[in-house]
């Protein structure tokens, strides 16, 4: 399938009923690692009922970066290696995975990607308030584009090869009518996620706040170095020094730092 060859204006609205609930199970843990006082021992009794998170989590303790025994890690000296934010990124990843099952060959790219802006998101918290938002929010940025892949894979898989890994919302628009950051936030409205997370989704390219802003920036340099071109244009990142404390080369500096070296846990969650 070619872009010329699509139909323009595909109607999304009628799919977006058939996009699945969140896993319960696995969202009651989130919401109780978003707790300040989630206890290691409660994660752990949680996480053993679910064989699939219980692997991954195990499988990433053990992994290259965090091994510093030759010994195998059980199950509550793995949370204790990678820690709850760690654990948090599994969980809601794997929910959303579950949900919006995708085997398109640009699926775990685009996974791999939210990983990192996560990771990254994650660290400009100044609370633990504002680093559960940057985390989510970052996590889930590009969660219209998931939806694109899993309502329409062979559209938006077309759009992707014609135009590069990531289309512009000029032609998501001329194709869906929509873009992919107005379909992250409806889905994420949708699956009851609080405002500012729907916030941070719908304007991490066009910034309104300091979390936006953030995610925009991290966005662009994660996607920078992805492609090959890690030098940002200063430009680009006008629109977010009115939102951040930090000068924009430091900012720069610091995001391309942590990363490469966020690069090598990502490749340990899959």
């Amino acid at each position: 399938m070619t872009v010329k060859n699509m139909k323009p204006q595909l109607c999304i609205e009628k799919r977006f009923d058939a996009i699945p609930t969140l896993d319960s199970a696995r969202m009651r843990l989130f919401e109780i690692l978003q707790n300040e006082d989630a206890g290691i021992e409660k994660v752990e009794g949680i996480i053993s009922t679910d064989p699939a998170m219980a692997a991954k989590v195990i499988r990433l303790a053990n992994s290259p970066f965090y091994r510093h025994a030759q010994r195998h890690l059980g199950m509550h000296e793995s949370l204790l290696t990678i820690g709850l934010d760690m654990v948090k990124c599994i969980v809601l990843s794997m929910a959303v995975i579950d949900s919006l099952r995708c085997e398109t060959k640009y699926a775990r790219a685009l996974w791999s990607h939210s990983y990192a802006v996560a990771l990254i998101a994650v660290s400009f918290g100044r609370n633990k308030a504002e680093k559960d938002r940057l985390f989510t929010g970052a996590l889930l940025h590009d969660l219209g584009r998931m939806v694109f892949l899993f309502i329409a894979p062979e559209v938006y898989t077309a759009l992707i090869d014609s135009e590069g890994f990531r289309p512009g919302e000029d032609l998501e628009q001329e194709t869906f009518s929509i873009t992919h950051t107005e379909m992250g936030e409806m889905v994420a409205r949708k699956w009851n996620f609080p405002d500012e997370i729907a916030e941070i989704i719908r304007y991490h390219h066009r910034p309104v706040s300091r979390d936006s802003a953030l995610v925009y920036l991290i966005n662009q340099v994660a996607s920078g170095h992805e492609m090959g071109i890690p030098e940002v244009d200063p430009a680009s990142l006008d629109v977010v020094q009115p939102f951040v404390e930090y000068s924009y080369k430091d900012l720069v500096n610091t995001v391309a730092d942590r990363y490469k070296t966020n690069t090598v846990i990502i490749e340990s969650l899959f």
